[in-house]
Protein backbone atom coordinates (compact mmCIF):
# COMPACT_ATOMS: atom_id res chain seq x y z
CA UNK A 1 0.00 0.00 0.00
CA UNK A 2 1.43 3.11 -0.97
CA UNK A 3 2.28 5.42 2.30
CA UNK A 4 0.55 8.62 2.67
CA UNK A 5 3.00 10.92 1.49
CA UNK A 6 3.62 8.86 -2.27
CA UNK A 7 1.75 10.97 -4.88
CA UNK A 8 0.06 7.63 -6.48
CA UNK A 9 -1.51 7.51 -2.71
CA UNK A 10 -5.83 7.91 -2.57
CA UNK A 11 -6.44 9.32 1.11
CA UNK A 12 -9.67 8.22 2.15
CA UNK A 13 -11.56 8.82 4.99
CA UNK A 14 -13.32 5.56 7.54
CA UNK A 15 -16.98 6.59 7.21
CA UNK A 16 -20.11 3.94 8.79
CA UNK A 17 -22.37 2.10 6.24
CA UNK A 18 -24.83 4.30 7.24
CA UNK A 19 -22.89 7.93 6.71
CA UNK A 20 -21.80 6.77 3.43
CA UNK A 21 -25.30 5.40 2.60
CA UNK A 22 -26.65 9.51 3.11
CA UNK A 23 -23.86 10.80 1.25
CA UNK A 24 -24.92 8.85 -1.51
CA UNK A 25 -28.43 9.55 -0.95
CA UNK A 26 -27.30 12.74 -0.89
CA UNK A 27 -24.75 13.13 -4.00
CA UNK A 28 -25.43 9.99 -6.16
CA UNK A 29 -27.20 9.51 -9.17
CA UNK A 30 -30.52 9.13 -7.95
CA UNK A 31 -29.99 12.69 -6.10
CA UNK A 32 -29.88 14.43 -9.37
CA UNK A 33 -32.60 12.63 -11.43
CA UNK A 34 -35.71 14.64 -11.65
CA UNK A 35 -38.99 13.12 -11.62
CA UNK A 36 -41.17 13.41 -14.56
CA UNK A 37 -44.16 15.86 -13.35
CA UNK A 38 -46.56 12.83 -12.77
CA UNK A 39 -44.45 11.24 -10.54
CA UNK A 40 -44.56 11.96 -6.83
CA UNK A 41 -43.32 8.47 -5.84
CA UNK A 42 -43.84 9.56 -1.88
CA UNK A 43 -47.53 10.11 -2.19
CA UNK A 44 -48.33 6.86 -4.47
CA UNK A 45 -46.27 4.66 -2.57
CA UNK A 46 -48.42 2.05 -0.47
CA UNK A 47 -47.36 -0.02 2.50
CA UNK A 48 -46.45 -3.52 1.24
CA UNK A 49 -49.35 -5.54 2.95
CA UNK A 50 -52.31 -7.29 2.77
CA UNK A 51 -54.57 -4.20 3.32
CA UNK A 52 -55.99 -4.48 0.22
CA UNK A 53 -57.16 -7.69 -0.98
CA UNK A 54 -57.60 -9.16 -4.20
CA UNK A 55 -60.49 -8.36 -6.38
CA UNK A 56 -63.17 -10.47 -7.62
CA UNK A 57 -62.08 -9.39 -11.41
CA UNK A 58 -58.32 -10.14 -10.60
CA UNK A 59 -58.94 -13.53 -9.06
CA UNK A 60 -60.88 -14.10 -12.39
CA UNK A 61 -58.16 -12.76 -14.42
CA UNK A 62 -55.72 -14.71 -12.97
CA UNK A 63 -58.11 -17.97 -13.19
CA UNK A 64 -57.68 -17.42 -17.33
CA UNK A 65 -54.31 -16.99 -17.51
CA UNK A 66 -52.28 -20.41 -18.42
CA UNK A 67 -51.25 -21.78 -15.02
CA UNK A 68 -47.12 -21.15 -16.25
CA UNK A 69 -47.89 -17.43 -16.26
CA UNK A 70 -49.94 -16.99 -13.35
CA UNK A 71 -48.40 -14.36 -10.99
CA UNK A 72 -49.17 -16.61 -7.49
CA UNK A 73 -46.37 -15.27 -5.46
CA UNK A 74 -47.21 -12.06 -6.27
CA UNK A 75 -51.35 -11.98 -5.72
CA UNK A 76 -50.16 -13.10 -2.15
CA UNK A 77 -47.84 -10.39 -1.45
CA UNK A 78 -48.54 -7.96 -3.76
CA UNK A 79 -52.51 -8.06 -4.35
CA UNK A 80 -52.88 -4.17 -4.96
CA UNK A 81 -50.22 -4.64 -8.36
CA UNK A 82 -52.28 -8.05 -9.48
CA UNK A 83 -55.56 -5.67 -9.01
CA UNK A 84 -53.60 -2.64 -11.04
CA UNK A 85 -52.64 -5.02 -13.94
CA UNK A 86 -55.95 -6.79 -13.99
CA UNK A 87 -57.57 -3.26 -15.05
CA UNK A 88 -55.23 -2.57 -17.87
CA UNK A 89 -54.54 -5.87 -19.27
CA UNK A 90 -56.67 -4.69 -22.01
CA UNK A 91 -55.17 -1.93 -22.81
CA UNK A 92 -51.56 -2.48 -24.56
CA UNK A 93 -50.09 0.78 -24.18
CA UNK A 94 -50.62 1.09 -20.47
CA UNK A 95 -50.34 -2.46 -19.17
CA UNK A 96 -46.81 -2.75 -21.32
CA UNK A 97 -46.00 0.56 -19.31
CA UNK A 98 -46.90 -0.86 -16.01
CA UNK A 99 -45.40 -4.01 -16.54
CA UNK A 100 -42.15 -2.43 -17.18
CA UNK A 101 -42.39 0.15 -14.30
CA UNK A 102 -42.49 -2.58 -12.08
CA UNK A 103 -39.23 -4.09 -13.12
CA UNK A 104 -37.42 -0.97 -14.25
CA UNK A 105 -35.83 0.89 -11.12
CA UNK A 106 -36.18 4.62 -12.31
CA UNK A 107 -35.66 6.30 -9.35
CA UNK A 108 -32.35 4.49 -8.42
CA UNK A 109 -33.61 3.83 -4.73
CA UNK A 110 -35.98 0.65 -5.12
CA UNK A 111 -35.18 -1.80 -3.13
CA UNK A 112 -36.48 -4.17 -5.92
CA UNK A 113 -38.99 -7.46 -5.70
CA UNK A 114 -38.60 -11.16 -4.05
CA UNK A 115 -36.65 -13.28 -7.03
CA UNK A 116 -39.63 -15.24 -7.40
CA UNK A 117 -41.97 -12.25 -7.80
CA UNK A 118 -39.10 -10.83 -9.99
CA UNK A 119 -39.30 -13.83 -12.31
CA UNK A 120 -43.44 -14.06 -12.46
CA UNK A 121 -43.15 -10.15 -13.25
CA UNK A 122 -40.82 -11.14 -16.42
CA UNK A 123 -42.78 -14.10 -17.35
CA UNK A 124 -46.22 -12.42 -17.43
CA UNK A 125 -44.18 -9.86 -19.17
CA UNK A 126 -42.96 -12.12 -21.72
CA UNK A 127 -46.40 -13.69 -22.20
CA UNK A 128 -47.63 -10.81 -22.41
CA UNK A 129 -45.67 -9.46 -25.72
CA UNK A 130 -46.59 -12.86 -27.37
CA UNK A 131 -49.90 -12.21 -26.80
CA UNK A 132 -49.79 -8.32 -28.53
CA UNK A 133 -47.00 -8.86 -30.96
CA UNK A 134 -48.30 -11.70 -33.12
CA UNK A 135 -46.20 -14.77 -30.79
CA UNK A 136 -42.98 -13.16 -30.77
CA UNK A 137 -41.15 -12.24 -27.08
CA UNK A 138 -40.51 -8.96 -26.54
CA UNK A 139 -36.67 -9.72 -28.15
CA UNK A 140 -37.64 -11.00 -30.96
CA UNK A 141 -40.25 -8.36 -31.13
CA UNK A 142 -37.58 -5.64 -30.82
CA UNK A 143 -35.39 -7.16 -33.71
CA UNK A 144 -38.15 -7.05 -36.03
CA UNK A 145 -38.03 -3.15 -35.24
CA UNK A 146 -34.84 -2.38 -36.33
Amino acid sequence: MPSSGDPGSLEFEKVTFSDARKALEETGPAANALPRKEEHWEEQRKEPSTSEPLSDEANAWMSELPAAVCPRQLALRYARIVNRLCKVWNEPSRCERLLDDLMIDRRGTRKGFPLVVANELATLRDHYDKLHHQGKSAWEHVEMGR
